[in-house]
């Protein structure tokens, strides 16, 4: 669990958008100003209430269109561990502090609803490009990884590399794709039997 509040953001603002509301957890906060910067995301209502998010606490974000969900289309994002605002802390009883597995699995659903629909995209763009600046550490060992790989492999067949056109650039291409892995996620509805989820990828 982690507590959160709003500090104005520090790096540079990607995009800055009024009138977004927040429901977190179906809590609906209201409307406040939404800061996608390059470090962190952030909501302000007011003086008083807000959050700021670090990338690295975000596990998925995506573009909904489940109306269960959400009565507009609107980004869904899920966080890792459960989040809560000031003056709502949980009660914590000893069962609480007994086992690490289960707090380490909770986690926390905020939908960002723009009043204005056409700003849906944009957000989700802002959000995505922010977060491939803040890799996830265990991304950055997995890409290293590969680089130690393919280095290997150019040693031992590094004659195939060359006529494929260089072996940097393959390796360029793949670490690419590996850093821009966010996926976003379209729910679609029809009626009756036709009801269906379309997933698209980002890239």
């Amino acid at each position: 669990m982690f507590m959160n509040s709003f500090k104005h953001p520090e790096s540079n603002i990607r995009l800055q958008q009024r009138d977004v509301r927040a429901v977190l957890d179906k809590k609906d906060l209201g409307n406040g100003t939404l800061y996608v910067s390059e470090s962190t995301l952030c909501w302000q209502k007011g003086e008083s209430v807000g959050f700021t998010i670090g990338y690295h606490k975000i596990s998925l974000h995506a573009i909904s269109r489940d109306t269960q969900l959400c009565e507009k289309e609107c980004i869904y994002v899920v966080l890792d561990g459960h989040m809560y605002m000031p003056g709502d802390e949980p009660q914590i009883d000893a069962d609480d502090n007994a086992s690490d597995a289960d707090s380490s699995s909770e986690v926390t659903e905020l939908l960002l609803i723009p009043e204005n629909l056409l700003l849906v995209q944009s957000i989700y763009e802002a959000i995505k490009a922010c977060q491939e600046l803040n890799p996830d550490s265990n991304d950055i060992d997995d890409e290293d990884n590969i680089y130690q790989d393919a280095e290997d492999e150019m040693d031992e067949g590094e004659y195939i590399i060359q006529e494929r056109g260089g072996g940097d650039a393959d390796i360029d291409d793949l670490s690419h794709r590996i850093q821009n892995s966010s996926v976003n996620i379209n729910y679609s509805y029809g009626n009756g039997d036709n009801d269906e989820e379309e997933f698209q990828d980002a890239d």
